[in-house]
């Protein structure tokens, strides 16, 4: 991952330095460790301790064939595996999956029925990610054909989005305490939260959340989701195959992304921050719209 994947408009003003009495308790270690630095600030220079996100590489196995490395927090490992197959178009409903996680060598082996033609598609079609230095995906982003149309009668209104994002930037705790992390959650349509993830990336952070609600027997289909970060084609790719219905953050599309969500019938929220919000596809789901969802 770059930094520019980690600090990519998120939720919190970009830029800003972490103050330590902003910090709140220390993660366990698998989130993040504390190291010694030199601070320059107003003309002084001190030593000090600060705590600094966590990074591991993994290599990820399907059937005992080598996919892909995986780059992320060595936290919450099941769900982000079984998050990135959903979310790759790899495994499918009932979404069954044996996983053997080997940390001291870096090693996930998953193993079930999987989408032989995904698999095939990601070897053939990998793709450097807009947002990470080492992400790749083998999602075709202009044709994520195995994707059902997002169907649904799932709406919510403006406000409850604006409610859910004043949520989530009070759980961006590790950003507050390392300005190195994005954050994903799920929410019902009435804004109740349901599940948050957070990771160094936002492509990670968004297969995380998808895989605690598979783990946890919740339809993402029946979820909105949030994440910080750019609405980049891949991350767009990924709620599609998600089959969840809206996607929402406070930064910005690409247009590649717009153009998928509207072919996926993908409702699309970007800039919503405080009252205000651009929708970009299927407004019909954003209470207020009055055109009909073309099938």
């Amino acid at each position: 991952m770059t930094p520019d994947d980690a600090s990519a408009a998120p939720i919190l003003d970009p830029g800003r330095v972490p103050e330590p009495e902003e910090a709140t308790a220390p993660p366990d270690g698998s989130m993040a460790r504390p190291m010694m630095i030199t601070r320059l600030a107003s003309g002084r220079r001190e030593q000090c301790e600060d705590w600094i996100v966590r990074e591991e590489r993994l290599d990820l196995y399907i059937n005992g064939k080598r996919l892909v490395a995986l780059v992320c927090l060595p936290s919450d490992l099941e769900a982000f595996v079984i998050g990135f197959l959903v979310n790759e178009g790899i495994l499918e409903p009932p979404y069954q999956a044996g996983l053997s996680i080997d940390l001291a060598i870096g090693r996930i082996d998953a193993e079930g029925a999987f989408v032989g033609g995904a698999i095939r598609d990601f070897y053939a079609k990998k793709t450097l990610t807009s947002g990470c230095g080492s992400g790749v995906t083998g999602l075709d982003l202009d044709q994520p054909t195995r994707c059902l149309k997002v169907n649904t009668d799932l709406v919510i209104r403006p406000e409850t989005i604006s409610s859910f994002m004043r949520v989530l930037k009070t759980e961006a705790s590790l950003y507050k305490l390392t300005g190195g992390a994005h954050i994903a959650a799920l929410a019902d349509a009435e804004g109740r939260p349901l599940l948050t993830a957070q990771d160094i990336g936002r492509h990670t952070a968004v297969d995380k959340v998808v895989g605690k609600a598979v783990l946890s027997g919740i339809d993402p289909g029946r979820c909105v989701l949030f994440c910080s970060g750019r609405l980049s084609s891949e991350i767009t790719a990924k709620a599609i195959h998600a089959r969840t219905p809206v996607l929402v953050s406070r930064a910005a599309p690409t247009d590649l992304s717009v153009r998928l969500a509207r072919r996926y019938l993908l409702s699309l929220v970007g800039f919503a921050r405080g009252d205000r919000m651009n929708v970009y596809s299927v407004p019909e789901r954003i209470l207020g719209g009055d055109s009909q969802i073309a099938v």
